[in-house]
């Protein structure tokens, strides 16, 4: 009975500080009619309308296929209850918390949506407050809110901070890459220890037929200052094929703009950027399968020469932007 009732307290305090969570937008509070947000996973999850609206969003929700869809002019973004994986703009990116069902309410991960809108958010623990900034008013002041934008083809170079693998990495597994500045102050106006925060999206181990595969995809890009912004962009190589160099700025070269790359165990090397052709965002063992063959079958016939990708710290290489990137620039000093 003792135990009992310390659950239900425990049950009643965590509710209590799951309701004194509030949103705010743009200085303006967002109301709650029903469900209140809380926190799942040590992420503040919100009803579907409200916040998003008051972004400037259209919502709604697909009974039939228990999906969750947001609008804006240049966003769209679709997610599944229950599953981590969701899109922004046909662009696949994993969840750490997916969307759910609380009290016949669908309820979303806020943070996600909302950088994947554009909006900048804060997170205030002591005074449990969500901030999110969408865009200023003419009558607010701009220091240090105006915001910069890196147009599509932009390539970010970076360099990774964990050790990756094809035959120890899994699908979904996470990873950062710091932002290189080449000693400069910033790189297009992110500032010096920015970071992109990715996970593995394709992982296929060494076989005797074909050289082992790993894909990565990028997520999110996270400020110094703690603000994130949602991202979209693909692996590029950063050697003169691959890119030029624009007024400080590194650009895909036309005939890399289009490719899907991953890395390829091939030779001596820890893993060569290889364009792998296909349809979806998604690439399974099948379509790496004979993506390799159709790459490899004409060209490759020494298999001993087939390896493993090992990717160690502090390996570099260029993130391609396949949609603008918007961002509040950090000012520094």
């Amino acid at each position: 009975m003792k135990n009992a009732l310390a659950l239900i307290a425990l049950f009643s305090a965590q509710a209590v500080w799951a309701q004194d969570i509030q949103v705010k937008v743009n200085s303006t509070p967002v109301q709650f009619t029903d469900v209140r947000p809380m926190m799942v996973n040590n992420h503040v999850m919100v009803p579907l309308r409200g916040v998003f609206e008051q972004m400037g969003a259209t919502v709604q929700w697909d009974r039939a296929t228990g999906s969750v869809i947001a609008k804006d002019a240049t966003h769209d973004i679709t997610m599944r209850v229950g599953q981590r994986l969701a899109k922004i703009n046909g662009q696949s990116y994993l969840l750490d918390t997916p969307a759910t069902m609380v009290q016949n309410r669908v309820m979303v991960p806020l943070r996600f949506v909302s950088e994947s809108l554009g909006g900048i958010v804060d997170w205030n623990a002591t005074a449990q407050l969500v901030s999110i900034t969408t865009q200023v008013a003419e009558s607010e002041p701009t220091i240090g809110v105006t915001m910069a934008t890196l147009p599509i083809g932009t390539v970010i170079p970076v360099r990774i901070k964990s050790d990756l693998s094809s035959d120890g990495s899994v699908v979904g597994d996470k990873f950062e890459a710091e932002v290189v500045t080449h000693d400069n102050s910033n790189y297009a106006g992110l500032p010096v220890g920015s970071i992109i925060e990715g996970h593995v999206d394709a992982a296929r181990a060494k076989t005797s037929d074909a050289p082992g595969v790993l894909g990565l995809a990028f997520d999110r890009v996270r400020m110094p200052n703690g603000h994130g912004h949602a991202v979209s962009g693909v692996l590029i190589g950063t050697d003169e094929k691959s890119v030029e160099n624009r007024d400080g700025r590194l650009v895909a070269r036309e005939g890399a703009a289009k490719d899907n790359i991953k890395f390829v165990g091939l030779g001596a090397g820890g893993g060569a950027l290889l364009a792998i052709i296909t349809k979806g965002n998604i690439i399974n063992d099948a379509v790496i399968g004979a993506a390799l063959g159709y790459l490899f079958g004409q060209t490759q016939k020494d298999t001993t020469k087939y390896n493993n990708v090992h990717l160690q710290s502090g390996t570099e290489f260029g993130v391609r932007l396949t949609r603008d990137f918007t961002f509040r620039p950090q000012i520094v000093g």
